[in-house]
């Protein structure tokens, strides 16, 4: 080999490598800004299921269980789950399942005038939301599930990213009862750039009931649950999101990794992140 081709060749992997360490440093860099690692570090430190304060974006947050706070970090700040490209400097949001509120702070930093509406039923979580996002103009908190109809419904409170009206994860076999507020109603008084819905395993009804109104939605995101032993609707869902306008991506499969010779007894057998968009 001649000796150019070997400098050549040692000159394309020196800027292979200086391209790999630049999407890493633009990758950490962001990090970085979300949370500092002594505040991981305590936060990791701590029992399951037990409430916790600490710093995230420079700010107080409280959170109900340290796996699923960082859990949902990772998800949001560092994989960046929700992002999306709006149209307007302020979009109207609507986060159905919200949980202590991190996806409206992902929201708010992405798009700070966006205006927000978040669910969430879980009284107990729900106050953390407010709490973590109570400085935050734009926000509209609704302590009540993204359902089909105005009413109340049996809620398992499993105290962390769980809490459902369809599914007793943390087998506690004591429901409390929460508020309903019908999604299709709220989703007619305005167009909505983004829709997310993470509502574990009720979107399997509320779709279907918000499917003519998903015309005045631009962007949406869903979470699709399984219920075992139960159909499974991931194609109508698909069929409908189509009808509606939009092409769709689906990653971040959970599932069991063997499923030809292993079978989940409980709660969900699969979960899928869909993205939904419309074509230029």
């Amino acid at each position: 080999m001649a000796r150019g081709d070997v400098r050549g060749g040692a000159q394309r992997r020196e800027s292979g490598l200086m391209s790999v360490i630049e999407r890493v440093r633009r990758r950490l860099s962001p990090m970085r800004e979300v949370m500092s690692a002594r505040a991981y570090r305590h936060v990791r430190g701590q029992p399951l299921f037990t409430p916790g304060e600490t710093r995230l974006l420079d700010r107080p947050v409280v959170y109900s269980d340290r796996q699923g706070f960082l859990h949902s970090v990772q998800e949001l700040f560092y994989d960046e789950v929700y992002r999306f490209r709006a149209k307007t400097d302020a979009p109207h949001i609507i986060d159905a399942g919200a949980n202590i509120g991190l996806s409206v702070l992902y929201f708010k930093r992405l798009y700070p005038q966006a205006t927000v509406v978040a669910y969430e039923p879980d009284a107990a979580i729900c106050a953390m939301l407010r709490r973590n996002v109570a400085d935050l103009p734009g926000v509209d908190v609704r302590q009540a599930a993204a359902w089909i109809e105005d009413t109340e419904l049996t809620f398992y409170a499993e105290g962390s990213l769980a809490g459902s009206v369809t599914t007793d994860f943390a087998h506690k076999a004591a429901p409390v009862t929460v508020r309903a507020e019908r999604l299709k109603d709220e989703l007619a008084k305005r167009p909505v750039d983004f829709l997310k819905i993470d509502i574990e395993g009720a979107e399997n009804r509320v779709l279907f009931d918000i499917e003519p109104e998903l015309a005045q939605v631009d962007q949406l995101f869903f979470e699709y649950h399984s219920h075992t032993g139960e159909p499974q609707r991931l194609g109508d869902l698909l069929n409908l999101v189509g009808r509606a306008g939009f092409r769709y991506i689906i990653n971040g499969a959970h599932c069991v990794r063997l499923p030809f010779v292993e079978r989940s007894d409980q709660g969900f057998d699969l979960q899928l992140n869909i993205s939904c968009f419309r074509e230029p």
